[in-house]
């Protein structure tokens, strides 16, 4: 069995798990006995449950971005010899000269947690300091900065205003997609968004445009 191979059936047997019984209480334990492997094989791939935690929606979310996007609009991470490295997270994708249209990058994003809806519920519950949820934040909050630079293309932004926008859109996004994945009743997370699905990356290119003319009246 290939180190992939093992470690998506501990990927498994882990959403299994939380399918019957509440995620916090499912213990290494538990994971290890239904693979029939043993800690030790656990511990070599993950360092713990919320890296395992992580690397499922890293899982989820590269392969469904490689079969939506051509591999030359797709971000990765730094190479850091981290397997989760191996799987894009984030896309580029250029509708002009300083703008971008991501609208089918959320898509993606909501189809994954619509996938395992209970467990991606029941993972961003958590808003402890080494939840999905910080994990996500801390994923995504240089992606959107990367795209604030990528706008202004060498327009002057204070580095201040820059993270200001970026703290912003990075938790709107996120919030808005935690929330909704633990209503049950709303089966697609971005139904709604019509014409709007491109929302916050076309709202930062309009308030970005904004603050360039008020400084050069």
């Amino acid at each position: 069995m290939t180190a992939m191979n093992t470690m998506l059936l501990i990927v498994d047997a882990f959403v299994e798990l939380c399918d019957e019984m509440p995620l916090q209480k499912v213990s290494i334990s538990d994971i290890v006995h239904k693979t029939g492997k043993n800690r030790k094989t656990f511990y070599y791939h993950f360092v713990d449950k919320n890296y395992l935690i992580a690397w499922i929606f890293r899982y989820d979310l590269g392969q469904a971005l490689k079969r939506r996007f051509p591999e030359e609009i797709l971000m990765y991470e730094t190479d850091n010899g981290e397997p989760i490295s191996q799987f894009p997270y984030y896309i580029r994708k250029k509708s002009g000269i300083r703008s971008l249209n991501h609208s089918e990058f959320y898509s993606v994003f909501a189809s994954v947690f619509e996938s395992r809806r209970r467990f991606y519920a029941q993972a961003l519950d958590d808003n402890g300091p080494d939840s999905l949820r910080s994990y996500l934040f801390n994923l995504y909050l240089p992606a959107i900065k990367s795209d604030i630079e990528f706008i202004l293309s060498g327009r002057y932004l204070p580095q201040s205003n820059i993270t200001f926008l970026a703290e912003l859109y990075t938790g709107a996004f996120l919030y808005y997609f935690i929330r909704k994945c633990d209503q049950p009743a709303i089966k697609h997370l971005i139904a709604d968004a019509g014409p709007f699905a491109n929302i916050i990356h076309s709202s930062l290119e309009t308030s970005i445009n904004e603050a360039q003319l008020n400084r050069n009246p």
